[in-house]
């Protein structure tokens, strides 16, 4: 009977140890809105602030561009591969091309690199007939192919994400289609 009856006093230490706690709060949160959309005027923004004119590569398939790109583009490989291609341009510059590498390796899981190994492993290719530089990013499954072009204080990055064989395959593919691209 001893046992039961601390038992039961320990229920109800609980219990009553809730009680006198009847100020119920509530929070109202506001729903979060989604950033702004820049108008398709907007310098370095929209098709319509620069006409850009491509060549599409056999077999992608162009997708509506979104928010921020001016064009996208859906490729399939033969075994349900998938892979995203960007033309994205960013107005004042977009941060230097080691910090955007750096960020595109920490998305397929690779490490830092150093600015005299990002040099070493940069490709020249031309945008428009200017300048430009691709860089290539592989971790396990996924590579970035990227071509950072900086025109009149926009940098436009033009990017393939996707299934690292099928990026592969796509490389010459990839770099036809940026050398082909005109302002």
């Amino acid at each position: 009977m001893g046992n039961r009856l601390l038992a039961i006093m320990g229920i109800v230490a609980v219990v009553g140890g809730g009680c006198g706690q009847e100020d119920i709060k509530v929070y109202r949160v506001p729903k979060e809105q989604p950033p702004p959309r820049l108008p398709a005027e907007h310098p370095g923004h929209g098709p319509r602030s620069v006409p850009l004119t491509w060549t599409t590569p056999a077999g992608w398939q162009e997708a509506p561009p979104g928010a921020m790109r001016v064009a996208s583009f859906k490729v399939t490989g033969p075994d349900g591969q998938q892979a995203d291609v960007s033309v994205i341009p960013l107005a004042g510059g977009g941060g230097d091309d080691l910090s955007n590498v750096i960020r595109w390796r920490d998305q397929v899981g690779q490490p830092p690199v150093t600015a005299e190994e990002l040099a070493q492993s940069a490709q020249a290719v031309t945008v428009a007939g200017q300048p430009a530089l691709l860089y290539e990013v592989a971790g396990e499954g996924t590579r970035i192919l990227a071509v950072i072009h900086r025109r009149e204080g926009t940098a436009w990055f033009f990017k393939m994400t996707g299934s690292s064989e099928l990026v592969g395959q796509q490389k010459v593919a990839f770099i036809e289609f940026v050398q082909g691209v005109r302002y």
